[in-house]
């Protein structure tokens, strides 16, 4: 009589050491762009402001280096120099 075996269900992965921080940075992304969002409208004037200029310019930049953390943190690299792939010590990477 041969036993025939199921493999077990996929599990999501397992959280890891970084997970507060996607949650963290998530919420910093959503914000940053409802921000840059305002100062778009506040440029769509036919004579733009020039401070809403400036200020969505940053807020896209820093949706971009938020965009790259997530895509380090996905690749489990997060935590390391983008530099020199040396690890962070974690009291330096949480402030």
């Amino acid at each position: 009589m041969s036993t025939v075996t199921t493999p077990p269900p996929p599990t999501a992965p397992a959280p890891t050491a970084f997970e507060p921080f996607r949650t963290l940075l998530r919420t910093q992304r959503a914000d940053c762009a409802r921000q840059r969002e305002l100062a778009l409208a506040e440029t769509a004037t036919s004579v733009p402001d020039p401070v809403a200029v400036s200020r969505a310019a940053a807020l896209s930049r820093r949706i971009e280096e938020i965009d790259a953390a997530l895509d380090r943190i996905t690749a489990s690299t997060y935590g390391n120099c983008v530099h020199c792939g040396t690890g962070i010590p974690r009291s330096a990477s949480s402030s």
